[in-house]
């Protein structure tokens, strides 16, 4: 299903990923998302210029500052703009276009203000092993400091509704943002939901993301 809605605006936090932006955003545009914001986290490359010329609306960071920093100049960007609704993606080609629709479409029904790709629901979705250990440990750890349990705690594909966006005041620069999102989140009786995502991992999205040790910290 294709759908379009001036509601709902995508966000790509964004550090050197030249090689595959162009990819990630021909297929978002491809299932009828218009309103694409990348974040241009202090690239070395042309992610700023590729994104750009693709005509997504570029905001860029002088000096790499992370993925939480990154998201949350997206909430800001969102906040300002009145955007009723804002999706977080990886911009490294591992999520699914077509899940963003089944994440709008439930965020719709009001049920949750925040919600969260779980890839680990899903049986069919290859995860190495070193990523669900480390995803588990961290589940567990971020679960120490929630009511709720969540099983894909760092999952960077989520959507938040207004509500999400005018409260969520973030301050960890890095991955780490993902456990505080869901933490600040509660303590400020955001309601939060997961529901099950496609993912795909390649040579190039296994060199991205969070290192053990960084994790662990």
């Amino acid at each position: 299903m294709i759908l379009r809605s001036t509601d709902l605006h995508i966000a790509l936090p964004a550090f050197n990923e030249a090689k595959v932006l162009r990819s990630v955003l021909t297929d978002l545009r491809s299932h009828g998302f218009e309103n694409i914001i990348v974040v241009n986290d202090g690239s070395g490359d042309k992610t700023g210029q590729l994104a750009e010329e693709m005509g997504a609306d570029v905001i860029t960071h002088i000096r790499n500052r992370g993925a939480g920093a990154a998201s949350q100049t997206s909430i800001s960007f969102a906040r300002e703009k009145g955007i009723n609704y804002l999706l977080l993606m990886d911009a490294d080609g591992q999520h699914h276009s077509e899940d963003a629709h089944n994440l709008y479409q439930e965020i719709l029904k009001g049920e949750y203000d925040i919600i969260i790709g779980n890839r680990f629901i899903l049986e069919k979705n290859e995860i190495p092993r070193i990523r669900i250990f480390f995803n588990s440990l961290a589940n567990r750890l971020t679960n120490l400091f929630c009511k709720n349990n969540y099983s894909d705690s760092q999952s960077g594909f989520r959507i938040l509704n207004r509500k999400a966006i005018e409260t969520l005041d973030l301050k960890v620069d890095g991955y780490g943002f993902c456990s505080e999102m869901i933490i600040v989140g509660e303590k400020s009786g955001l309601r939060i939901g997961e529901v099950p995502i496609k993912v795909e991992y390649t040579e190039y999205s296994l060199g991205k993301g969070q290192s053990f040790a960084n994790g662990v910290n």
